[in-house]
């Protein structure tokens, strides 16, 4: 690998682990712009505030245990997560957090970033950012995850969320 090489696998990380921080940091704010009185109510569709939180500290841990997975040589076994069994994995894994405190449910949240950085940083440049990574993939899809659901939020509370759900789609593949 020549030095130019090294340089280009270590910018592609470094903008990979930048644009985590930046989806994650909005995705803290957003929820943080959300009322006491939100937390424990339906605030989107039926989800509260705090399932939101739940749900997404709950897939940060299956990022974490794919990461754990990719280091032992297996496929992670979150890549083969069809839609139907994600769906119930959803509502399993919000209904484990609904009679936790809200706020020990954001500790989580945020705890579950500090790991996923951790483990991250047990991989090379070169294995982040191999075009056909799986170690890739798990970070451009936590990466999106809390996009998908910093936006929600946003939507919500612009009072903007049926305005994105009446629009007509774009062309493209939808999430």
């Amino acid at each position: 690998m020549t030095d130019d090489d090294a340089r280009v696998l270590t910018d592609e990380r470094r903008r990979l682990m930048h644009e985590l921080e930046v989806e994650r940091n909005q995705l803290i704010r957003n929820i943080e712009t959300c009322r006491i009185r939100d937390i424990d109510r339906p605030f989107i569709d039926q989800w509260s505030v705090k399932d939101i939180v739940g749900h997404v500290a709950s897939w940060e841990a299956e990022f974490i245990l794919a990461l754990r997975e990719i280091r032992a040589g297996e496929r992670p076994a979150i890549l083969d997560l069809d839609a139907d069994h994600r769906t119930q994995w959803n509502q399993d894994h919000v209904e484990r957090k609904r009679d936790l405190n809200f706020w020990s449910v954001l500790e989580q949240l945020k705890g579950g970033r500090s790991r996923l950085v951790e483990e991250l940083s047990r991989f090379s440049d070169e294995e982040l950012a191999a075009d056909d990574s799986h170690l890739g993939a798990i970070v451009r899809i936590a990466t999106e995850h809390d996009r998908e659901h910093w936006h929600r939020l946003a939507a919500h509370l612009a009072g903007l969320e049926n305005e994105r759900r009446n629009r007509p789609q774009e062309a493209g593949p939808s999430s």
